[in-house]
């Protein structure tokens, strides 16, 4: 179990809290009622791009690469097609940056990263 809880701070996973609440800028994800909010202004999230949203949210300002993101998100054993991180990152755009400074940022050849507007 020790072991466990090592990697699991290695790696930047924190234990879930009751009320946790990820906070980037002026961007808000409430973890337990899935709620989405970006200068006030909820956004609705299919299930998928929520727990992409909530893997950068929990990696601010870190370069994370696709094979990560599969990793996290989709999981190892995910068999479909490899554009799959662009295309979520692109419906993340459109429903978190639209009309506002951009959060989500593509460093290239090295991944995604989520920095708080300004």
């Amino acid at each position: 179990m020790l072991r466990l809880r090592a990697l699991m701070r290695r790696t930047g996973v924190t234990e879930a809290t009751a009320g946790a609440t990820l906070v980037v800028g002026d961007l808000t994800l409430d973890e337990d009622t899935r709620e989405v909010r970006r200068t006030g202004e909820e956004i609705q999230l299919t299930a998928t791009e929520f727990e992409l949203l909530r893997f950068l949210m929990r990696n601010p300002r870190r370069v994370l690469s696709k094979a990560q993101i599969l990793d996290r998100v989709w999981n190892y054993d995910f068999g479909g097609q490899a554009n799959i991180v662009e295309l979520y990152i692109s419906y993340l755009r459109k429903k978190i940056d639209t009309g506002r400074e951009p959060m989500i940022h593509t460093m290239r050849g090295a991944g995604y990263v989520l920095k708080p507007a300004g």
